[in-house]
This record gives structure tokens, C-alpha cells and sequence, in this order.
């Protein structure tokens, strides 16, 4: 079976996770080529997985070798490799969001359309082994009709100070809880009509940053009538910390936890204790820890589709529909009331 030469556009915490994913992990897969536009960064990172590097993207996709692309730079820089991906007809992984404001968001979802390349978003969560066995349970029936969906999505430290930034990295509503969104939809198989959100700045320093939150809170009401909630925060200093329940007619599933291993141990001394939850490993940041088979299987399913010519799990209309509840949201906070979405 033939490899699908990649090219990896951006190289920051998540790009490099993909581009050495692609290189050491993923089967019927070889990275061709890395791109940014720190060439110094792009040089290094080709060096260490031995492949080409380009500071231009338009410049790399002429390499003959590129059968698709993966592309996960900033969110405000997705315009213009996402657009020149689809000129180009190759097929397309792009790290969410789509784009970080609605407009773009919407053209950038009709240029893949008209292009009508393979495009699949990297909602890695949904390939995270607890949560497609959750997911297959409530296709099953196995906790009945999903009536309510809570998630916590924490950080130890916050991003870097471009993420922080709402104008920038669209905030904790967008940064962050676009992950749960996409989540809410996936797993409780409904539409969310209307959304009720908080926010609230008590313990990072905004550092200047206009309209910061560093925790935010989020009331979610479906189309079908069941409820959800979810909270984000970026001062967890105890680990990442990435929890879900979906709580139905017949049973619950609580998804994820606070250690890293099912190991409790329980002394008179100690009383009960766990293992240090998700921290940073050398250069592989905590996300990358606890979503570390979830980011390869997702690259795994890009790369099967791309092989079979199969249209992805999730795509360019999910990315969408998630940053609307996210701006709904991010609305809701600001101006105190409930914001229907349309």
C-alpha cells in the first residue's frame, strides 16, 4: 500500500506533536515536509524528523511528494494555508477551530466545499479511546436517552499570551471549550438551541489583555430539551485536568479522571491518595500527554480516508456548528443574557 506523503504547516505545541506523529507513528504515512515561517524553527524540526523544510506554504505544496496536508498554525493564521490547501485540491487535516471569527470561519467552510477536497478537523477528543467507547455505548442504548452532559476542561498553567487574548485566541470559550461543544454534540447526539454563560478573572494576571477570563462557565439547553454544563480554567497547578459525564434514562458515563493510572493507594498514614495527574514531558505538552493515543488514532483516520478516498468522522460543518455555540457563548457572557443560536 502506497505512503501518503504529509506536509506539516506550523510548528508550535500542537504542530510538532502531529509532524512527529506522522513521522514515527502513523502507519501508510511519511512526512515529506514541515513549513513555518520561523525558518529557524522549521529547519531544526525537519532536521530532527528528516524531511524538507519551507517557510512559504504556497511554495511547499509544488513538491510532488505532498499528497495531503495537515495544518495547525495559530487559529488567526488559518486563512491562508486552508485556502491555499483547497486551491491546491489536496486533502486537508486542519486543527480547530476552522478560523477565529465567524465570517472567515463560514468562507473558509465554502472554499473546501467548492474545492470538494477530504477535509477532517482535529476534534481529537472523539477519538480518545474512553470517549468512542462512551460514544458507542449511547448509540447503543446502553444508558438510554442522554438527558444531561457536563465537562471540566483545565489547564495547569495558561497558553501562551496570543491564546489568552480573545481577539487573538478567542479565549477560554473558543481556545478551550470549543473541545466540549464539539463534545456535547458528539455524545449527545442533539443540536444545542440555546446557551447561558459566565466568566469571571481571579487568579492569573490579564496582563493587559482587555476582556480576560481565566474561568468561564457555560449553561447549555438542547434542541430535544436535555441540559448541559461546562467550565474552563487555565490555573489548575495540580495537572490538566479533562473530565465528562453524560448522565441518561438508564445509567451514567463518567469519562476520565484526575491520575494517570487506576492505581489508589490507601494508608493509615496517607489516606487516600494518586498519582500526580497530566504534566509536561520534555517537549510534548500536557494535552499531548493525556490525548497522546487520540492525536495518533485521529492521524490514523486521516490517513485511512485519504487511502480509501472515504469522507471523515468529523469535518469543516461540525468545526462550524462548534464555534457558533462558542460565540453564542462567548456573547452570553458578555452581555449577561441567554443567546439563542440561529
Amino acid at each position: 500500500m502506497k505512503d501518503i506523503g504529509i506536509g506539516a504547516v506550523g510548528l508550535g505545541r500542537l504542530g510538532y506533536v502531529h509532524a512527529h506523529n506522522i513521522e514515527r507513528s502513523v502507519p501508510h504515512a511519511k512526512l515529506v515536509a514541515v513549513c513555518d515561517m520561523q525558518a529557524d524553527l522549521a529547519q531544526t524540526t525537519a532536521e530532527e524528523l528528516g524531511c524538507l523544510y519551507y517557510t512559504d506554504v504556497r511554495r511547499m505544496l509544488e513538491d510532488k511528494d505532498i499528497d495531503a496536508v495537515c495544518v495547525a498554525t495559530p487559529t488567526a493564521h488559518h486563512v491562508e494555508p486552508v485556502t491555499a490547501v483547497a486551491e491546491a485540491k489536496k486533502p486537508l487535516f486542519c486543527e480547530k477551530p476552522l478560523a477565529d471569527n465567524i465570517n472567515d470561519t463560514l468562507r473558509l467552510a465554502q472554499v473546501l466545499k467548492d474545492a470538494g477536497i477530504l477535509c477532517q478537523m482535529g476534534f481529537q477528543r472523539r477519538f480518545d479511546p474512553p470517549y468512542a467507547e462512551a460514544e458507542q455505548m449511547i448509540r447503543d442504548g446502553t444508558i438510554g436517552k442522554p438527558v444531561y452532559f457536563c465537562s471540566f476542561s483545565r489547564d495547569p498553567f495558561p497558553p501562551p499570551p496570543w491564546a489568552c487574548d480573545p481577539n487573538r485566541g478567542g479565549g477560554l470559550f473558543i481556545d478551550m471549550l470549543l473541545h466540549d461543544f464539539d463534545l456535547a454534540r458528539f455524545l449527545m447526539k442533539d443540536e444545542v438551541s440555546e446557551v447561558f454563560a459566565d466568566e469571571t478573572n481571579l487568579v492569573v494576571d490579564s496582563e493587559g489583555i482587555k476582556r480576560f477570563a481565566d474561568n468561564v462557565t457555560v449553561n447549555l439547553h438542547f434542541k430535544q430539551g436535555a441540559l448541559g454544563t461546562a467550565h474552563a480554567s487555565m490555573h489548575a497547578g495540580y495537572g490538566y485536568d479533562v473530565r465528562s459525564e453524560v448522565f441518561g434514562s438508564k445509567g451514567n458515563l463518567i469519562l476520565g479522571g484526575l491520575h494517570r493510572t487506576e492505581l489508589t493507594l490507601c494508608t493509615p498514614e496517607k489516606g487516600i491518595s494518586h498519582p500526580q495527574t497530566f504534566l509536561p514531558e520534555g517537549k510534548f505538552p500536557h494535552f499531548m500527554i493525556r490525548f497522546k493515543e487520540a492525536y495518533i488514532a485521529e492521524m490514523i483516520a486521516f490517513v485511512k480516508c485519504v487511502l480509501n478516498n472515504t469522507p471523515p468522522s468529523v469535518n469543516a460543518d461540525d468545526a462550524v456548528k462548534a464555534f457558533q455555540i462558542a460565540l453564542a457563548a462567548t456573547k452570553a457572557a458578555g452581555e449577561k443574557k441567554l443567546v439563542a443560536l440561529d
